[in-house]
């Protein structure tokens, strides 16, 4: 008898106001919080702080308009910023090509017509910086790392979030402002749980985060490598 090997599962990322306390939780969250009535204040499950965690400071991202605009989820999540990035930005032109996960490993250029798979996405993390450690939510991260998260919409983009000290998430959606909001405006608790489809939404959205990738610990007291454009160069931590 021939034995046929199981598809693996796709993980999602959640749904519109679901409580991100547990995956087995149908409850809806309530008001602007990431839980529901039940799990608002006694939520057990959580992502410990390895205490290398970066400030949530969303006004030094948003509120300089060179720093905004030259900077993806990507720099974000990392917690880089590129100067050079910033000199290239001028009022008249600040259409600058963003750091891309893998260009600085010699991983090719994203094409339009190929899917973004977590395999690909993980593997140009650990070819950019080989000191990434794969992780799950309620993993500490080894001493002088902490957690982003990785999700994609394999047909369109991908997307990163960090963990903050305030034990929540945030990210920067391309050269938009920084949040700590997922799609239907909640607090990010657990970004596998919390919901990043776009299209649902009244704000002319057209990308679907619906797969999630992984957890990382990423350094945060060494030099990222990434690329934007010509040589692989590394980048000033802020």
């Amino acid at each position: 008898m021939v034995q046929t090997r199981r598809k693996k599962k796709i993980k999602k990322t959640g749904k519109e106001n679901q409580c991100q306390c547990s995956s087995g939780c149908k409850n809806k969250s309530i008001n602007d919080s990431p839980f529901c009535y039940f799990h608002r204040d006694n939520c057990m499950r959580a992502s410990p702080l390895s205490g290398y965690e970066p400030e949530y400071d969303p006004e030094f991202w948003n509120n300089n308009y060179k720093i905004r605009e030259t900077h993806n989820c990507f720099a974000y999540a990392y917690n880089v910023i590129d100067k050079k990035q910033i000199e290239k930005c001028t009022k008249e032109n600040c259409d600058i090509p963003y750091p891309q996960p893998g260009s600085a490993s010699g991983s090719p250029k994203f094409k339009s017509s190929k899917i973004k798979t977590c395999p690909e996405m993980i593997m140009r993390n650990f070819g950019d910086n080989p000191i990434i450690k794969m992780a799950k939510f309620t993993d500490k991260c080894p001493a002088g790392t902490s957690k982003i998260a990785l999700i994609v919409d394999e047909d369109e983009d991908y997307h990163y979030l960090r963990q903050d000290k305030n034990k929540l998430w945030s990210h920067k959606p391309g050269g938009r402002n920084v949040t700590n909001l997922d799609a239907s405006g909640k607090l990010i608790y657990d970004p596998s749980l919390a919901d990043f489809n776009y299209k649902s939404k009244n704000n002319d959205g057209h990308l679907n985060y619906d797969t999630f990738c992984s957890y990382l610990c990423v350094p945060r007291l060494r030099p990222i490598r990434m690329k934007v454009g010509g040589g692989a160069r590394k980048t000033r931590k802020t």
